[in-house]
């Protein structure tokens, strides 16, 4: 047995690799324009376009820092870079022993390093900003660069120049936009482009203002903030790694962890199909003995008849049916109970039992009964059967009663095929009661399936289903290891 559970622990690890490679290639292969989606929200949310003065020349003042609550002198030296001595040179009227009050301000650097100007001006992309650290010393030789940390600064009270003239292909090219993007909102009749000559390579000298596309609605910087601009086997290495690490990427349209929109969806899901996987067996293995112990009876017509229709029924058609035999103004005038559909407790039965009921009971019970029908069809038939085995006779001719025949003899024996059937029941759960939770607004995994499959949420979409195929591989290997708990002829070697 030991060594059998080893062996199907260690299939898990290709089987999630094959499950999450096949996810990769679908979600990244098949239609689904989720940067459109994107570009779409954020316009929605007020992501707009704004004018932007092109900057020549920039006058270097001091680099300081507001103290907060907890910080010393080693502290905000250690942050920089920088000596306490040097911190100490640059504010003269302070001396080692001093507290610092917060709300204070400290003089960090006579002035500011080129790093820092570089970004913040984007004089090349921030992956490249040495690049943008050499053009800045290469246009101003009269300038003496000190050194901080090992890294170049600018002298306070200077005036640097950062460019003389620039074109919108180098402004698209540090702003991780294309040139259409600055062309395609600076049009004819805008202060740069008054007589609708601006091209990519036209000349703008410093003090023109330009129309600057913001950087969050563009496509080529919603690819690069997606991670889906690099070439596909990198995004898969990367995927992977992730993966491994349980680190997913957030949200495309929402930048929240996409674990956190998992969990957070994960009890309301486990409420409904625990309480919906109660009722199918409560229904289905009593209806399944009963119908097999009466077999060609009319109970057993009827109970047969009975799943049947369960298993012919949608869950929605079902619970649709239940909807209108509680709520009010249905069959009974006052209606039997009111369904909560819009309070927040009621979605947990940790804060409110009664309003758990109340919203899970409908379609628990449509979902209990689509599924039990399956499981109390094989019931029946297994247990019919075992039923016909030898040994089973001789417990009849010695006497036994009827249940005690079914309980001590036949039930167990067919109850592994029974379990089987069992374990795929609740993997089919996990998935099926998509529409029942969007027809009573639980938002749970199925619910938020379908909404993050619509929006083109990739890396929502990618952790559900790396927990959704984690959770069946552990099931069955569960359901495995337990058919020698039910049937102790069964052994693994």
């Amino acid at each position: 047995m030991q060594k059998y559970l080893i062996n199907r622990f260690l299939l898990v690890i290709p089987t999630l690799w094959l499950v999450i490679s096949i996810l990769f290639v679908a979600l990244n292969l098949l239609p689904g324009d989720y940067v459109t989606i994107k570009l779409s929200n954020l316009e929605a949310s007020g992501a707009t376009t704004q004018p932007a003065e092109i900057v020549g020349e920039l006058e270097v003042e001091r680099t300081l820092h507001r103290v907060v609550g907890g910080n010393t002198l080693e502290s905000v030296a250690l942050q920089y870079g920088i000596t306490v001595e040097e911190l100490l040179a640059n504010n003269p009227s302070l001396d080692s022993s001093a507290e610092l009050r917060p709300g204070s301000t400290l003089i960090v650097i006579d002035g500011q390093l080129l790093s820092a100007i570089s970004r913040r001006e984007r004089m090349a992309l921030p992956e490249n900003t040495a690049d943008g650290v050499a053009l800045l010393i290469e246009r101003n030789p009269q300038i003496e660069f000190g050194s901080v940390a090992g890294e170049p600064y600018a002298p306070s009270g200077e005036t640097l120049t950062l460019r003389t003239s620039t074109t919108i292909n180098e402004l698209a090219a540090v702003n991780r936009v294309t040139p259409e993007d600055y062309l395609n909102v600076n049009i004819r009749g805008t202060p740069s482009n008054e007589d609708g000559l601006l091209a990519a390579d036209t000349l703008l000298l410093p003090g023109v203002t330009i129309i600057a596309p913001t950087r969050e609605i563009t496509e080529a910087s919603i690819k690069n903030q997606l991670g889906i601009d690099k070439p596909l086997g990198i995004q898969y290495v990367e995927f992977l790694w992730d993966t491994i690490r349980l680190q997913f990427r957030p949200s495309f349209q929402t930048n929240e962890a996409s674990m956190d929109i998992f969990l957070r969806a994960l009890p309301r899901t486990l409420h409904l199909n625990g309480y919906a996987l109660i009722v199918a067996v409560l229904v289905a293995l009593p209806v399944g003995i009963l119908s097999a112990m009466r077999q060609d009876q009319a109970v057993d017509y009827l109970l047969r008849g009975f799943a049947i229709l369960a298993l012919a029924a949608p869950p929605f058609w079902i619970a649709t049916m239940l909807i209108f035999v509680v709520s009010p103004g249905g069959i009974f005038d006052g209606g039997v109970w009111s369904i909560p559909l819009t309070e927040q407790d009621a979605r947990s039965i940790f804060s409110s039992v009664s309003g758990f009921f109340a919203l899970y009971t409908i379609p628990a019970v449509a979902g209990g009964i689509a599924a039990g029908a399956s499981l109390m069809r094989i019931t029946r038939s297994e247990l019919l059967e075992v039923l016909r085995q030898d040994y089973v006779r001789t417990a009849w001719s010695k006497g036994l009663r009827e249940r005690a025949v079914i309980r001590r003899h036949a039930l167990r024996n067919a109850m592994v095929p029974v379990l089987s059937v069992f374990g795929l029941l609740i993997a089919a759960l996990v998935g099926g009661n998509i529409i029942l939770e969007v027809l009573f607004a639980i938002p749970g995994i199925g619910l938020l399936l379908l909404q993050r499959i619509y929006q083109a949420d990739v890396p929502v979409i990618q952790t559900m289903f790396f927990f959704i195929a984690l959770f069946v591989i552990v099931l069955n290997i569960i359901i495995d290891v337990s058919y020698a708990l039910i049937d102790p002829r069964i052994r693994y070697n």
